[in-house]
């Protein structure tokens, strides 16, 4: 099965991903974005239920205030 994990910060050789992997040992990780267009039963359970995934559906919503 295919699991999506999402990516925790900035690209590099020791970057994480939200649920702890290493990157480079994860065969998909994607940004936000893709992430959040990725349907649910793609996604990882632990990077869904990661604080980092709550910081960035947190700044979307802050975002979608602020332009309406």
């Amino acid at each position: 099965m295919r699991v999506t994990h999402l990516n925790k910060g900035p690209a590099g050789m020791a970057s994480m991903t939200a649920c702890g992997r290493n990157i480079l040992r994860t065969p998909i990780s994607v940004n936000w974005n893709e992430f959040k267009d990725e349907p649910t039963q793609y996604r990882c359970v632990k990077c869904a239920a990661s604080k980092q995934f709550e910081v960035n559906a947190r700044m979307d919503e802050r975002k979608s205030l602020s332009i309406a």
